[in-house]
C-alpha cells in the first residue's frame, strides 16, 4: 500500500462516494425494495452522508519527535490530546438524475504538551493556544447516469479551507462509480477518484464490498480506507472490527527556522479499532470506538501541498502506536 494515499486522497471521497450512493437511493426507479436496501445501506455505513455528525476522541500521554533534515529537533511529551469534529451535509436539490448538496465542517484540536520539568517545549502545540482549528465548506453536486446497463454516479466538489487567523485555499474533486451489483445482501463497485491542490493531479481506484452474510453478519469494505466486520444484535446494537485509514490536518504558525511561516500540519495513521454503535429509529446514532493508532506519515508541509505526494515534509513527526477512544452522535435525515 503507497503510504501517502490518505494524504493524497483523504476521507472527502467516502464523503463523495456516500453522497453518491445516497443520491442513486432518490433517484431509483427500478424497484421500491432495492432503493430501500440502498438507502439503509449508506445510512448504517456511511456516517458521512448523515445530516450532522459531533464526535470527541482523545488518548494517553505519548512522546513525540520532530526532525528536520533527518535531525532530531524536538523529543517532548503530549500529555493530552483531544479532538472535537463537527460535520454536517445538507441536501438542496434532490433530483431524479442530478443532486446538490451542502456541507461543512470545523474541527477543534488540543494539546497539553511538557517536557520532564513540566514546561511547555513545543515547537508546534503550544499551550498558549485554546486549540487549533480548522475549517472547510464546499458544494458538492452528484449526476446519476448509466454505462454499459450499469448505475454510473459522477461526483464534483468544490470547497475552501481556513484557521481561525485566514481563509486558505480552494479544493477541487471529480469521481467516477459504478455500481456493478446492488441487491438485498450484496452491494459492489469500482472507481475511479481525483483531486487537486497536488503537483500532479492524482487518481485513486476505488473498490466498494458490502455483503449481509445473514441478518446479524455483514461485511463492509471501502478500499484503500477501511474494512469492517459487523455484528449486529437486539435490533439496534452493533458491533464491528476492523480498520480504517484515517488523517488529520490543520494549518499553524511554527516556531521553527527554514519552515513556511503559516504550514500545514498533516498525520496520516491507520487505525485499529472496536466500534459499538446504539441505532434509534435509523435516525439516531451513538457511537463509541477503541483501538490503537500507528502513524505512516506525519509532518509539516507548506500550504500549497508541496511534498506530500512524494512524503517529503519540511518536518517530520514522529510517535509510537498510540490508544485512542472516540464517542460520537449522528443524527440523518432520511431513514
Amino acid at each position: 500500500m503507497d503510504i501517502n494515499l490518505e494524504k493524497k486522497f483523504p476521507s472527502i471521497f467516502l464523503f463523495i462516494l456516500a453522497l453518491g450512493l445516497h443520491s442513486m437511493v432518490f433517484s431509483q426507479t427500478e424497484t421500491d425494495s432495492l432503493s430501500k436496501e440502498l438507502r439503509h445501506y449508506v445510512a448504517r455505513n456511511f456516517s458521512e452522508a448523515r445530516t450532522f455528525n459531533l464526535y470527541w476522541e482523545t488518548g494517553p500521554s505519548h512522546s513525540y519527535t520532530l526532525k528536520q533534515n533527518g535531525r532530531a529537533i524536538e523529543n517532548e511529551k503530549i500529555q493530552t490530546e483531544q479532538i472535537v469534529k463537527f460535520q454536517t451535509t445538507i441536501p438542496i436539490l434532490l433530483h431524479k438524475k442530478f443532486s446538490l448538496y451542502a456541507n461543512g465542517q470545523a474541527n477543534f484540536y488540543m494539546f497539553d504538551v511538557s517536557n520532564d520539568s513540566g514546561g511547555s517545549m513545543s515547537s508546534l502545540f503550544s499551550n498558549d493556544e485554546e486549540s487549533h482549528q480548522y475549517y472547510k465548506a464546499g458544494i458538492s453536486s452528484v449526476y446519476k447516469t448509466r454505462f454499459v446497463t450499469k448505475p454510473l454516479i459522477i461526483s464534483t466538489t468544490i470547497s475552501g479551507d481556513a484557521w481561525n487567523k485566514s481563509f486558505e485555499k480552494i479544493h477541487a474533486t471529480l469521481s467516477a462509480i459504478s455500481i456493478l451489483k446492488s441487491s438485498k445482501s450484496t452491494t459492489f463497485g469500482v472507481g475511479l477518484h481525483a483531486m487537486s491542490l497536488y503537483s500532479q493531479i492524482p487518481i485513486l481506484p476505488l473498490i466498494i464490498y458490502g455483503h449481509q452474510f445473514n441478518p446479524n453478519l455483514s461485511i463492509d469494505v471501502v478500499l484503500p480506507n477501511r474494512a469492517y466486520l459487523r455484528y449486529q444484535f437486539c435490533n439496534n446494537h452493533r458491533l464491528s472490527i476492523g480498520a480504517t485509514l484515517e488523517s488529520e490536518n490543520f494549518y499553524l504558525n511554527p516556531n521553527l527556522e527554514n519552515v513556511p511561516k503559516t504550514s500545514l500540519y498533516q498525520r496520516s495513521s491507520i487505525k485499529s479499532k472496536l466500534v459499538y454503535e446504539y441505532i434509534i429509529n435509523n435516525h439516531f446514532y451513538i457511537t463509541a470506538q477503541a483501538g490503537v493508532a500507528q502513524i505512516i506519515k506525519s509532518g509539516l508541509y507548506g500550504t500549497n501541498r508541496k511534498g506530500i505526494d512524494k512524503g517529503d515534509p519540511y518536518v517530520e513527526y514522529n510517535q509510537p502506536m498510540t490508544p485512542f477512544f472516540y464517542f460520537g452522535f449522528s443524527y440523518n435525515l432520511f431513514k
